[in-house]
């Protein structure tokens, strides 16, 4: 099984509960809406948009939202609807879409926004057909994270073989790079965003076993279990109480214009 199949896959079974495993951060939304504030309206695309737990903040904080929301899961698109939906929003639109397939007219969008997803595209492709989309002031809004923040996280520094696993992660150089050679497109500011994390290791274990990030989906059976056994005796060896377990994280806010 080739690796977008293997995730689409993943994303599928995780549709449904995915937002309630995964930790979603205000702190780059609030900054979006800084960046952009004076607009009257935002006309925007979000790429990878999952089950729209980043797409409600947006509709929280920027006025006159009109999004539209891509996908290649079907399963998270109806999860996306759903949940805006049940928040009174109606102001968007789902595309089940690869990026390969991604169409937008020329200078029709404001913004593109993508949340923890572009280590699953082709990140030259998507600058090209982004860049084409936004108009003379449009912004294109990259939230991530490197190898060297993954690596630094409680799975990085815990789970066996987590770093190993996840190599399709971008380095900062290397979107700098890509952003450089796309005529189009400038670089404005790389801003990193540090969080102070605290969980319990049940609830760890928990998130691990249901997948909460795609990585875990790359081990095999037998080897996910092997790595959650010692991931547990790793944490009760190294902190001496296993209701409070506490880490810091790390994430890249990307701001890229029209050059």
């Amino acid at each position: 099984m080739n690796e977008p199949t293997s995730m689409q896959g993943h994303f599928a079974k995780v549709a449904g509960f995915y937002r309630d495993i995964r930790t979603t951060d205000e702190k780059p939304i609030l900054y979006i809406r800084n960046q952009l504030a004076g607009r009257a309206a935002v006309t925007a695309a979000d790429i990878g948009c999952g089950a729209g737990r980043y797409d409600l903040l947006l509709f929280r904080h920027l006025p006159n939202l009109l999004l539209t929301c891509f996908d290649v899961s079907v399963e998270m698109l109806t999860e996306l609807s759903r949940y805006l939906d049940r928040n009174g929003i109606s102001d968007f639109e789902t595309i089940n879409a690869s990026v390969e397939e991604l169409v937008f007219e020329d200078e029709s969008l404001d913004c593109v926004f993508t949340f923890n997803a572009v280590h699953h595209f082709d990140f030259p492709l998507f600058l090209a057909r982004a860049g084409r989309a936004l108009r003379e002031d449009g912004v294109i809004f990259i939230y991530t994270r490197t190898p060297e923040q993954n690596a630094a996280s409680v799975w990085g520094q815990y789970f066996p073989k987590f770093c190993d696993k996840e190599t399709r992660l971008f380095r900062k150089e290397e979107m700098e790079r890509w952003i450089a050679e796309d005529d189009q497109l400038r670089m404005i500011t790389a801003k990193t965003f540090r969080y102070a994390r605290i969980s319990s290791l049940e609830c760890l274990l928990e998130q691990a076993r249901n997948r909460h990030y795609s990585t875990f989906s790359l081990y095999s059976e037998a080897e996910f279990e092997k790595a959650c056994q010692a991931f547990e005796a790793s944490i009760r060896y190294k902190f001496t109480d296993p209701a409070k377990i506490t880490w810091h994280d790390q994430n890249i806010l990307l701001q890229i214009g029209r050059a």
